[in-house]
């Protein structure tokens, strides 16, 4: 999603050289069908994932916990964090004027200041540069798993007035860690978009001034990415579209409101997203708060529709620029399309 985590996608870095006139950049934004979301919005009717009866999160209460948090999302993965995230906040535009008569727009998918690089272990479990930790989860019995680095958690009472869970250690050792729980978004609008979702399209329109200026889709097909592009003004694929390596292909939403992006270099981006507006599926993603000084305006808005199996995720950011070069102010347009198929 927009230009920085929620998430959600590729970098953007155009050149345009400057114009005798910014009238000649002027014009029309009128977008193509389906660039747009429809005015309806409709909750699909996919099956529950296979754990979503298990889906739960837990924050430990004791800064001396073996963990902070532990989630258990409904196709049987886990997400485990032994510390808290402390992002930073990076622009996510950028406009520059250059000497030489051009000007640079730089608009950022993926922000470096919050993707984090992974391993893999030899048991499949995903280990972020931050220490949280990303696999399976099988179920021994009631409300106690084993996790696919080893450590099994009981909790039978996370939910009672207990509030606690039982951690036992790859050296067998069981601690008893006092916990709050998230409360699931159980409505079918929530339970149509927290999911797995496999990534399939990024596809972007970039109008200047009003005129068209530049067309890009990125498509993954068979775990390789196949770009199609074309601009106006003699912009290159890669300043559009960025690197292949910067697409996701994976994206998950929680209950808990939890969203995770996998990038197809190995980064992975950990946000947050909570709803807007219900009724017309527009959604709203932002950092994780890390501290006092957390900065709200890494955050941005999206609109989300259902077909069938998939779901599109729409965006459209319209940025105003003074004194970039051309003599007057200038007006940036992204609309963005974001296509991904259930994975369950």
């Amino acid at each position: 999603m927009k230009i920085d985590i929620f998430i959600l996608f590729t970098s953007l870095s155009l050149a345009l050289a400057a114009c005798s006139s910014s009238d000649e950049i002027n014009g029309d934004d009128t977008l193509p069908t389906g660039a747009l979301p429809s005015a309806e919005f409709k909750p699909n009717d996919l099956p529950a994932e296979p754990y979503a009866e298990d889906a739960v999160k837990v924050i430990a209460n004791d800064a001396d916990a073996p963990f902070y948090s532990l989630e258990l999302m409904a196709d049987g993965y886990y997400l485990l964090a032994t510390s808290r995230r402390y992002n930073t906040y990076d622009a996510p535009v950028r406009v520059e004027a250059k000497a030489n008569g051009k000007i640079s727009i730089h608009k950022k998918h993926n922000s470096s200041a919050v993707r984090t690089r992974s391993t893999i272990n030899d048991d499949g479990t995903m280990v972020f540069d931050d220490g949280s930790e990303y696999g399976k989860f099988e179920k021994l019995g009631n409300k106690r798993y084993r996790l696919s680095n080893g450590i099994v958690v009981d909790l039978m009472n996370a939910t009672g007035s207990d509030r606690t869970i039982l951690y036992t250690n790859l050296n067998g050792y069981t601690s008893r860690v006092y916990v709050s729980t998230s409360t699931p978004d159980v409505g079918k609008d929530a339970q149509s978009i927290c999911r797995t979702w496999d990534y399939n399209s990024f596809e972007i329109w970039e109008y200047m001034n009003g005129a068209y200026v530049a067309h890009g889709k990125a498509t993954i097909k068979e775990g390789k990415v196949e770009s199609e592009f074309e601009s106006t003004i003699g912009f290159e694929v890669e300043d559009v579209l960025g690197e292949d390596s910067d697409m996701c292909y994976k994206i998950i939403f929680t209950t808990s409101n939890t969203y995770i992006c996998f990038y197809m270099d190995g980064q992975v981006d950990v946000a947050q997203w909570n709803w807007v507006d219900r009724a017309q599926g527009i959604l709203h993603y932002e950092d994780i708060p890390g501290n006092e000084d957390y900065d709200y305006e890494w955050d941005g808005y999206v609109t989300v529709r259902f077909a069938g199996n998939q779901m599109r995720i729409y965006e459209d950011y319209i940025e105003n620029y003074a004194d970039t070069g051309f003599g007057s102010d200038m007006k940036v347009r992204t609309v963005i399309v974001n296509t991904l198929t259930a994975a369950y």
